[in-house]
């Protein structure tokens, strides 16, 4: 089974997402088996927006700088998965 390519953006937002999905603790590890991830701004300084098949979107549309991140996403991802409170 190939793994899945997901793109994660983090907008105007307080991080408690991210943080939720690090209390997955060794359920992560599970999850990391099925995907892979291209994109992870929280951990990396990467400026692309590289093509996958599932979006995540964190945060909200606060400025104008978070509206070009989320369009780069739309063109870049299949399908968008707006993750938490503030995205949703």
């Amino acid at each position: 089974m190939s793994k899945v390519p997901v793109s994660f953006e983090w907008l105007s937002g307080c991080s408690g997402c991210e943080l939720g999905i690090v209390d997955l603790h060794e359920r992560l590890l599970k999850v990391l088996e099925a995907i892979d991830i291209v994109r992870l701004p929280i951990l990396a300084d990467v400026k692309d927006y590289p093509k996958a098949t599932i979006g995540v979107v964190t945060g909200a549309l606060r400025t104008e700088h978070d509206v070009e991140c989320a369009e780069k996403m739309r063109e870049t991802c299949d399908k968008i998965l707006a993750f938490g409170t503030c995205a949703v």
